[in-house]
């Protein structure tokens, strides 16, 4: 390969490049779950990252990573780790942790395995495929704060991007506006389209719950309150 092709910059989808934006400037970051590598090296050729960690529990994708950061020269930046999660991982080797692509319990396993986490200069990037709810209420009685969290759109899917931190302040138990919507601001890009999923999937527990006779004026009121914050009703084109 030569020079040019070198220095061709990684053009990353829509959801790993929200992942990209919240990570902070001139960090050392750990991509768990790094499938062919991509993240770490964009963010590495944008000059994010100072070294990257790309980490994953299978082999053949963790192989695709080491190859993917020979094509981009960035192998002298980056050390690849076969790990189940965290495990195989200390707080000496990252500042910035993204865990992407994956369910919302599974990414809070990963987090609650990993006690070095715990601790306020560390940042974390996650975002579930599945789950979501559960995540953010976990996150909560862990003692993790959410204190940024944006959609995005794929073209396909829909999607939430959360940036965390640890504060220590435990909430056994959040809001259902918090717990389905998180911190994701009325108006804001694509707000309205992430409304109307969560919207679809709650409605579908509503009608369950009528039809066995349990309550539902909590979920009945959540509902409403999320269909006026956010307006939907519009396809979420904002």
């Amino acid at each position: 390969m030569n020079q040019s092709e070198r220095n061709r910059s990684l053009q990353l989808d829509p959801r790993l490049a929200k992942c990209a934006s919240f990570v902070r400037d001139g960090v050392r970051v750990a991509d768990i779950g790094t499938d062919h590598g991509y993240l770490p090296i964009a963010l590495l050729q944008s000059g994010k990252a100072v070294s990257a960690i790309a980490a994953d529990i299978n082999k053949d994708p963790l192989d695709s990573a080491v190859r993917n950061a020979e094509k981009y020269g960035l192998t002298e930046k980056m050390h690849f780790v076969l790990s189940d999660g965290l495990h195989g991982l200390s707080a000496a080797d990252a500042d910035d942790v993204i865990i992407a692509g994956m369910g919302g319990e599974l990414i809070l396993r990963i987090v609650s395995e990993a006690p070095w986490l715990r601790a306020p200069e560390k940042h974390l990037i996650l975002q579930p495929m599945t789950t979501a709810a559960q995540l953010r209420s976990g996150l909560a009685a862990l003692g993790f704060e959410i204190d940024r969290e944006e959609a995005v759109y794929d073209g396909r899917k829909i999607y939430s991007v959360l940036s965390v931190y640890y504060t220590g302040v435990v909430q056994p138990q959040i809001g259902l506006l918090e717990t389905h919507m998180g911190k994701i601001v009325p108006g804001s890009e694509h707000s309205a389209r992430y409304a109307e999923s969560v919207l679809h999937n709650l409605t579908n527990k509503l009608r369950g719950l009528q039809h066995t006779g349990q309550e539902t004026e909590s979920l009945e009121n959540v509902i409403e309150e999320i269909r006026k914050l956010y307006r939907t009703g519009n396809n979420g084109e904002e």
